[in-house]
C-alpha cells in the first residue's frame, strides 16, 4: 500500500526524527511504500499578535527580549541553530523519504490525497494541545481515506474543556487507534465511544542490530562516560549530583543537547543514538533518551522535568511501569539498584508482539476494503 505518514515534522528534536525513521522503516518491512507529509503547521505566525500568543504561552517572550539585548550573543546562536537545524535536515534528507510538498494552516490544495491509500498518524506527541503546532490536521481531517494512528502521543494527562470538541470530532475520523500511554488511552475512551491501544514507540520496534547499522560510521569514543540528555533547565542540585556520581567512578561528562557547547549543540540524531550506546550511564528528563537506554541495556536514571506549562511524565511513566522499572525515577532510585535486563527484554520482546500484531491488523484491514 501507499502509506503517508502524518507526525511533527521538525528539525531540531531527537526523538522526533527518530520516531519518524523508525515508524517509516517498520512500515517499509511490511511491505508498504511510506512518505512521511512535511508538515509546517505553527512555524509561521502571520501576525505580532499571533507571534506575541505563542511566545506567551511557551513562556519564553520574557527571556527572548532580554536574550536580544546581547546583540552578539542572539547573532551566534542563530549561526549555530541553523548550522544544527541543517545536521537535522541532512540526516531527514538521507534517511527519511519526505514528501516534496508540505502542508500548514493555510493549506488549501490537498490534491495529494488521491495518491494515498490510508495514513498513519504519529508517533510522538502530535495531539498535544499546548504546541503551537497542535491542529485539527493532526487528524488528517482533509481526507476521507482510512487513517490509524500508531503510538499517538497526547503528551499530558487530560485535555481542557475548551478542547474536547476538536478531539473528539477529530478522533472519530479514526479507523483505529493506538497510543503511546495509558493517559491517552484514558483520554480516548473518556471523549469517544471508540478504544484505544497501547503500543510500543517505533524507536522499540527496531531490534538493536538495525541501530548499530545507523551510526556504524560514527566515532568511537576511548574514554569511559556518563552522558547527560536534559530537555528542560537542570537543577543545580543535580548537576552535583551527576558531577558527584562521575567522579566517584572516574568518568567523563559528556552531554547532549547543550547549547553552551558547541560540539554538543551540533550533534545530529546519529550522533544521539551513538553517544547512548556507548555510555556507561545515562541521566535525562526524555522519554526517548529512556527508550534508547533500553535498546542499547544502558543504565539509566530519569528526571522531572524543570521548565513550564503541563507535565509531559506521562509518557515515561508508561515506558517505566510497562518494563518494571519505575524505579529509574531519581527520587526513587538513590542505592542505583541495576536493572535486570534479561527481564525487560523478555517483556520489550512480548510488547513488540502486541504491537506488531495491532499494525498489522490495521492495515490488513485497510488492505481488505481497497480490494
Amino acid at each position: 500500500m501507499k502509506i503517508a505518514i502524518s507526525t511533527l515534522v521538525g528539525y531540531f528534536n531527537y526523538g522526533n526524527r527518530l520516531q519518524n525513521y523508525a515508524l517509516q522503516e517498520v512500515l517499509k518491512g511490511l511491505g508498504n511504500d511510506v512518505v512521511t507529509i512535511k508538515d509546517h503547521t505553527g512555524k509561521h505566525h502571520s501576525s505580532l499578535k499571533e507571534k506575541i500568543l505563542v511566545n506567551v504561552k511557551n513562556r519564553s517572550l520574557i527571556k527572548k527580549t532580554f536574550s536580544k539585548m546581547n546583540i552578539k550573543k542572539n547573532k551566534r546562536n542563530k549561526k549555530i541553530d541553523k548550522i544544527r537545524e541543517n545536521i537535522f535536515k541532512q540526516f531527514t534528507k538521507e534517511y527519511i523519504n519526505e514528501s516534496n510538498f508540505f502542508i500548514d494552516q493555510n493549506t488549501n490544495d490537498f490534491s495529494f490525497d488521491k495518491n494515498f491509500d490510508c495514513y498513519i498518524i504519529g508517533s510522538d506527541q502530535v495531539w498535544n494541545y499546548s504546541f503551537p503546532t497542535f491542529s485539527k490536521l493532526n487528524f488528517v481531517d482533509y481526507s476521507k481515506k482510512p487513517k490509524i494512528s500508531y503510538a499517538a502521543s497526547f503528551g499530558v494527562n487530560k485535555i481542557p474543556n475548551n478542547y474536547i470538541d476538536l478531539y473528539r470530532e477529530g478522533l472519530n475520523q479514526l479507523s483505529y487507534i493506538s497510543v503511546r500511554e495509558y493517559a491517552g488511552k484514558k483520554i480516548v475512551e473518556s471523549i469517544t465511544d471508540k478504544s484505544a491501544t497501547v503500543v510500543l514507540d517505533p524507536t522499540l520496534l527496531i531490534d538493536d542490530s538495525k541501530w548499530d547499522e545507523l551510526i556504524s560510521d560514527c566515532v568511537l569514543y576511548k574514554k569511559k562516560y556518563v552522558l547527560t540528555y536534559f530537555l528542560g533547565p537542570i537543577s543545580k542540585d543535580s548537576e552535583k549530583y551527576i558531577y558527584e556520581y562521575a567522579s566517584i567512578r572516574n568518568l567523563e561528562i559528556k552531554k547532549l543537547y547543550c547549547r553552551d557547547d558547541i560540539k554538543s549543540w551540533l550533534a545530529g540524531p546519529k550522533e544521539f543514538v551513538n553517544l547512548i550506546s556507548q555510555c556507561e550511564f545515562l541521566f535525562t528528563d526524555s522519554f526517548h533518551g529512556s527508550a534508547f537506554a533500553i535498546i542499547f541495556e544502558k543504565q539509566f536514571e530519569v528526571f522531572s522535568r524543570n521548565g513550564y506549562g503541563p507535565s509531559m511524565n506521562s509518557r515515561i511513566d508508561t515506558l517505566l511501569n510497562d518494563f518494571n522499572i519505575s524505579d529509574r525515577w531519581y527520587s526513587s532510585n538513590k542505592e542505583k539498584k541495576k536493572i535486570d535486563y534479561p527481564e525487560v527484554k523478555r517483556i520489550l520482546q512480548n510488547k513488540r508482539e502486541k504491537s506488531f500484531n495491532y499494525l498489522n491488523e490495521a492495515l490488513n484491514s485497510v488492505e481488505r476494503n481497497i480490494k
